[in-house]
């Protein structure tokens, strides 16, 4: 058994009106699933016997005054934090109350705004530490006192602030990470509330299979592992670090544990899952018998073969979120999407006639050369050829990001707070698409979207128990009403 301390995985109460999703890393919560982020070093400390606890304050049900009761009535050695931009508010408090019930704790944090600015949540402390990019080697190699060269740390020590750079071991393969310790018992007892709506399947698992995506779209921030890794990337090496991907094998390894864990659902949240045919096709034929429900994120153009989308229907696949932005070209040319709208077309025509739900995901504001004609337009195709699903948008420049820059030179960001919000709010105004406008087409986007009898009636039917209607209900007023 090791003999270091106890460590405990923290997501605090929010100080902010609502709790940031912090997997993703850019939106608020509609609902709520353990951190992904913070699973995988949680997982490595569990399996080499180090005393790990989990608490998450949605899951307990704790108020702030509750949360750090808790925590000064089970003290630990270090505290870990993933902390998105939408999350700041409340780490930055966190780790403030922490160091008044605990002068002495080690406070450990990850993640793309941690990585991005370490500075402002160290503030002149030795004892807080920010792990950059990619974390599990270096956070447990320092837990465990193992660690030879400080890779991939910031930290404050002899009255400045010391930046070591990359791990020369390079990025660790998928294949390496372990499966989530999801039946911790810290965890387990609470899986029962785990749902999407997209799925009938419950307790249903958000589960992730790589690392990363290789494509170049102007406005994109990717989950938050992989921001994380790519901000560490462009600042050491001027590049996106390389995909890492779990093999066929090791999914479907994890598919097995879900299964007999009692899970019945599946979210894969790739930035991007599906990649050459053959893979495809190989992991689907591991899947296919678990027979579990599951759905994943992909481009269009790799949902053009017919044969490929059969065998994502054999094998259970029965939800697909595509990155469409727009169905206009020209948009989807200026922001690099290096996507043939007529590829999004044939998706849903085959996915809709396999039996499997698209989902598109539609962004407004990706270019200033996009006009409210264009956005009118892509809403009245997306009712036209009847996709089940959409979530709208409005692009958002994401600090550490080349979006976020070239909006900043070019004088369309009107607002450089962090208190983001793609569901509702314009942080950018283009002379064509003001920020008023963005907002204003979103709202319609929904309204006009949703609100159709024939989009009530079908989720209508969807419905198996009471408590479906009113989570329903609860996503929707948060939609409709943001």
């Amino acid at each position: 058994m090791s003999q270091t301390g106890k460590v405990t995985f923290l997501e605090p109460p929010a100080v902010t009106e609502r709790s940031a999703e912090r997997f993703a890393g850019c939106t608020f919560e509609l609902y709520h699933f353990p951190d992904l982020a913070n699973l995988y070093p949680f997982t490595i400390l569990h399996n080499q016997g180090v005393e790990v606890d989990y608490l998450d304050a949605t899951l307990l049900g704790d108020d702030t005054e509750s949360f750090f009761a808790r925590l000064k009535e089970q003290p630990a050695e270090y505290y870990v934090l993933h902390s998105v931009v939408l999350a700041k508010p409340t780490d930055l408090d966190t780790i403030d109350r922490i160091r008044k019930l605990q002068p002495n704790a080690w406070i450990l944090l990850h993640g793309p705004e941690a990585t991005r600015v370490p500075e402002e949540y160290i503030r002149g402390d030795e004892r807080v530490l920010v792990f950059r990019g990619e974390i599990e080697r270096s956070i447990i190699e320092f837990i465990t006192g193992e660690m030879k060269e400080p890779y991939g740390l910031t930290r404050y020590e002899e009255g400045i602030y010391q930046a070591y750079g990359l791990d020369p071991r390079g990025l660790i393969p998928f294949d390496d990470l372990p499966i989530p310790a999801r039946n911790h018992p810290a965890l387990e007892q609470y899986k029962h509330r785990f749902f999407n709506p997209k799925y009938k399947g419950r307790p249903h698992a958000l589960m992730l299979a790589s690392r990363g995506c290789s494509f170049r779209c102007t406005f994109c921030v990717p989950n938050a592992i992989s921001f994380a890794r790519e901000m560490e990337g462009f600042q050491l090496q001027g590049k996106k670090p390389k995909v890492m991907r779990g093999s066929p094998e090791r999914i479907a390894a994890e598919f097995k544990a879900l299964k007999e864990q009692g899970y019945k659902s599946v979210h894969i949240a790739d930035d991007q899952f599906l990649w050459e045919k053959s893979r495809t096709l190989e992991i689907c034929r591991l899947l296919e018998p678990f027979e579990m429900e599951w759905g994943m994120l992909s481009r269009a153009d790799f949902l053009t073969d017919e044969e490929v989308v059969i065998a994502l229907a054999k094998a259970g696949c029965v939800s697909i979120d595509i990155g469409v932005e727009s169905l206009k070209q020209d948009v989807l040319d200026k922001i690099k999407k290096d996507l043939n709208v007529e590829d999004v077309y044939r998706s849903v025509e085959l996915l809709k006639k396999h039996g499997i739900s698209p989902k598109f995901n539609i962004m407004f504001g990706t270019t200033p050369d996009e006009t409210p004609e264009d956005i009118y337009w892509t809403i009245k195709e997306l009712k036209r050829i009847d996709v089940p699903h959409v979530m709208f948008a409005i692009a958002t420049p994401f600090k550490g990001t080349a979006f976020y820059d070239y909006c900043k030179d070019e004088g369309f960001l009107i607002d450089e707070s962090d208190n983001v919000n793609p569901m509702g709010k314009a942080m950018i105004s283009y002379p064509q698409l003001t920020a008023e406008k963005l907002e204003e087409l979103e709202r319609y986007a929904y309204r006009s979207f949703y609100l159709r009898p024939k989009v009530i009636a079908r989720r209508l039917l969807r419905l198996r128990r009471p408590s479906d209607f009113m989570n329903d209900l609860k996503v929707a007023l948060r939609i409709l009403t943001h």
